[in-house]
């Protein structure tokens, strides 16, 4: 799982730190993000959330205020405060420093989309059971 990409509804993720590496405190993730993508509203009741904007332009809607995040800005997400975010109209790459055991969420859910779709109900249930509890289904990874 750990420096080998994956596909994850279209974005390439590849897992550089594992939870199991920080004694249980966070993992940390490179991914490269087709245009206007991004998740539905959701939450991280395991920790705060950190993006490092390498290239591209990301829109987060962070607590109900949007934020342009821009190559060499860092974007700081608190522990349980709703937030989704839309990547620019020419895709991006970001560096995110994520809650502890998030990388599963992704792995597992890359797993299961490589053999058939998944639905939002199938994919939200991983997510509760990683730290990715989703608000909604509006515009999820699409």
């Amino acid at each position: 799982m750990k420096d080998k990409p994956f596909d994850f509804h279209g974005a390439k993720f590849t897992i550089k730190v594992l939870t199991s590496e920080t004694n249980g405190s966070y993992t940390v993730m490179d991914i490269i993000h087709p245009p206007n993508l991004g998740p539905a509203l959701h939450v991280h009741p395991k920790g705060s959330e950190t993006f490092y904007i390498v290239e591209g332009n990301y829109e987060f809607i962070l607590d109900g205020q949007s934020i342009i995040g821009r190559p060499g800005d860092v974007i700081f997400v608190p522990k349980e405060v709703p937030h989704k975010f839309i990547v620019g109209d020419k895709g991006g790459h970001a560096v995110v420093i994520s809650p502890p055991d998030l990388e599963f969420y992704f792995f597992k859910v890359s797993e299961l989309l490589g053999k058939d779709e998944v639905s939002y109900e199938i994919e939200s249930s991983i997510g509760r059971q990683y730290g990715q509890v989703f608000l909604n289904n509006t515009k999820h990874w699409k």
